[in-house]
């Protein structure tokens, strides 16, 4: 059934059989590595694409319920204490967006779970935001519900009938 391959082996040596199957092994795995690499880029290519198919819905959105774009990908920088120490970081948002006299940050969103704040990442990015960037409020655009939430976020201490620590009050 395999005679080639019974004749080949007779009147190789050993040595360059072994040579040839790495040779043979290396080009298979170089290819797959090549393919795999395709695949990737095809995919950020795609990613990318939808990511600017949503925030073109996003602005048209915004400028329909009467925002003025102001900038996009915007940045501020963040400033956290860690021990006694104080550290800088940079957050980056979408856009910032106008209103009636009032400035707000935007974050655009295209997926069907990741444009609610319902998403623990979502809602910690605009957590962030509503911390960092000095503006009058947060905006969620919802690009697959073509909807633009107004996201403001209420502490314990500003809502004590919701605070933990009345819970545990004698």
């Amino acid at each position: 059934m395999m005679g080639w391959l019974d004749e080949i082996l007779q009147r190789t040596s050993p040595t360059v059989f072994v040579l040839c199957l790495g040779l043979f092994l290396v080009i298979g795995l170089l290819w797959g590595a090549l393919l795999a690499r395709r695949r990737v880029a095809r995919g950020t290519a795609n990613s990318r694409k939808l990511g600017r198919r949503g925030q073109e819905r996003a602005f048209k959105l915004l400028r329909q319920y009467g925002f003025e774009v102001l900038d996009t990908e915007v940045t501020a920088p963040g400033m956290v204490q860690v021990d006694s120490k104080l550290e800088e970081y940079t957050v980056r948002a979408d856009a910032l967006v106008r209103r009636k006299r009032r400035t707000y940050v935007a974050e655009f969103k295209g997926g069907p779970n990741s444009g609610t704040i319902h998403n623990r990442a979502t809602r910690r990015q605009l957590l962030e935001y509503s911390c960092v960037f000095g503006t009058d409020g947060v905006l969620l655009v919802d690009g697959h519900a073509n909807r633009i939430h107004y996201v403001r976020f209420v502490s314990a201490a500003q809502d004590p009938a919701r605070s933990l620590l009345t819970s545990f009050a004698p």
